[in-house]
């Protein structure tokens, strides 16, 4: 027997419908995939920062510097 919480109120699962059951699954698969691209989400993040901090610390010289002001376009 399985529970769902909806808006603070418990269900069990084994009394709905079978499109209801569906519903559950279709619910649990979206829940899990958000949860999945969420902890992307942090570990891209902190990967650009990472990134980021590799090119202030290592690569970024006074040589690369612009000397003067240009107009960054879009191609």
């Amino acid at each position: 027997m399985g529970i769902i919480a909806i808006d603070e109120v418990k269900y069990e699962t084994d009394k709905l419908s079978d499109d209801g059951k569906l519903v559950i699954a279709h619910l649990i698969e979206a829940d899990g995939r958000q949860r999945a691209a969420s902890m992307d989400a942090t570990v891209f993040k902190a990967a650009t920062l990472q990134l980021i901090a590799e090119l202030k610390a290592n690569h970024l010289t006074d040589e690369a510097l612009v000397a003067e002001e240009v107009e960054i376009t879009e191609e």
